[in-house]
């Protein structure tokens, strides 16, 4: 009943991690990107701060709980031992281009004067989004692996 219970916390929390991240993709950005430039430059850095400061924890307890779930589920060669561990490393994979990719453009936006913008603002939020849409992709491929691998284990452990 215990690795159940951890099996559903693990999806959950790597779940709605990417389910936000898509929504920030589909749904937050491209609204922004449709307000004048002076809303838009007002709302980015609040956004920017708040999800800077929360996401990373969110990323690494997500991370640690693939990684116990992808021992939990036996050797890591092969079955869904395999799939998990995988599904883990694209996490770490996705990690490591966050802080060197999005880190600095999100740090360059949330530090940003809303009422005097630096100039290249709006070329840094479209290349974030950019980036963005390729760790959804990421995130969104680990999440299947992983969830497919927690289903996997559940079947053959059951039997």
């Amino acid at each position: 009943m215990t690795a159940i219970a951890y099996d559903v916390l693990t999806a959950a929390v790597a779940g709605t991690l990417v389910g936000n991240e898509f929504a920030i993709a589909a749904f937050v950005h491209p609204q922004l990107h449709r307000l004048s430039d002076t809303t838009h430059a007002k709302t980015a850095p609040l956004l920017a701060s708040s999800l800077g400061r929360f996401m990373p924890y969110w990323y690494a307890l997500a991370l640690l709980l693939m990684a116990g779930a992808a021992f939990e589920h036996g050797r890591i060669s092969s079955g869904p031992g395999l799939l998990i561990f995988s599904s883990t490393v694209l996490w770490a994979i996705a990690i490591l281009f966050t802080v060197t990719s999005l880190v600095p453009i999100n740090n360059r936006i949330a530090g940003m004067n809303p009422e005097q913008p630096h100039r290249s603002w709006l070329r840094d939020r479209c290349r974030w989004d950019e980036f963005h849409r390729f760790r959804v992709t990421i995130l969104a491929l680990s999440l299947t692996m992983l969830l497919t691998g927690l289903i996997e284990g559940t079947v053959a452990s059951a039997r």
